[in-house]
């Protein structure tokens, strides 16, 4: 009875998240249906400067699952299909990541949403078997470790100069890129996202402010890959949860 009433406790927070609660959003799911690898930067929706205060998250999950199939072709790999319910997982992890101020693959502080499976199964995978990806990338344009000037830390904005223009927040797909690239260049993260085994794939990120690093805006970001493959009376068969 506890996971039932998890799982519609789960399920109706991402409902009341992608629909009352960001009225502003310009993408909807059914996009995905005409919306691929090859033609997602065409997309003016991407091209958008990303507004901290109204985040339109559908659209920054659209946009980091577009670039990770992007990057998977580009390497040789099939691009993978969407699954609501993979980003639905995703999503919240990285939002509880960031309310609970923690970064790991397992949640220390729900014995129910602990392991990727666990978080896929009460989202809706009927068989999950899940590997994942997370990252921590900031919303503007600034690279780990570069020196900066700081403008206004109450605002958390920065100059890669002194008394020069702040550095630009990022759009949702050069955001995207960013956050793709950071997983490539990692060899264990690469692995998950070019897996030849993957099926499904389904991205989420949540937005904070980091108190120890001058109010910089960051993004948890996560990736969920269902990696499923049943034997059938003798033969491997590709099974959609």
């Amino acid at each position: 009875m506890l996971t039932y009433l998890q799982n519609r406790t789960a399920l109706l927070l991402v409902a009341l998240l992608f629909s009352a609660g960001f009225p502003q959003t310009g993408w909807h799911h059914s996009d995905y249906k005409n919306t691929t690898y090859k033609n997602f930067r065409d997309h003016p929706l991407f091209s958008q400067t990303i507004d901290f205060a109204r985040i339109d998250y559908p659209l920054l999950n659209a946009a980091i699952f577009f670039a990770a199939n992007e990057a998977r072709v580009h390497n040789g790999r099939k691009p993978l299909a969407f699954a609501l319910e993979l980003e639905r997982s995703a999503f919240l992890h990285a939002k509880s990541m960031v309310e609970q101020s923690f970064f790991s693959h397992e949640n220390p502080y729900d014995k129910t949403r602990k392991t990727p499976e666990q978080r896929a199964k009460l989202a809706g995978i009927k068989k999950p078997f899940v590997a994942e990806n997370i990252a921590t990338r900031s919303g503007i344009v600034y690279e780990p470790n570069t020196p900066f000037y700081l403008i206004d830390e109450e605002q958390g904005t920065f100059s890669y100069t002194s008394g020069g223009p702040i550095i630009p927040n990022h759009t949702y797909l050069s955001f995207a890129e960013a956050v793709v690239e950071q997983w490539l260049d990692s060899p264990g993260h690469r692995r998950n996202l070019l897996s030849k085994d993957a099926l499904q794939l389904g991205c989420g990120a949540y937005f904070y402010r980091d108190p120890d690093f001058h109010n910089m805006p960051n993004f948890k970001a996560v990736q969920n890959f269902q990696l499923f493959r049943e034997i059938v009376r003798g033969k491997v068969t590709d099974r959609w949860p």
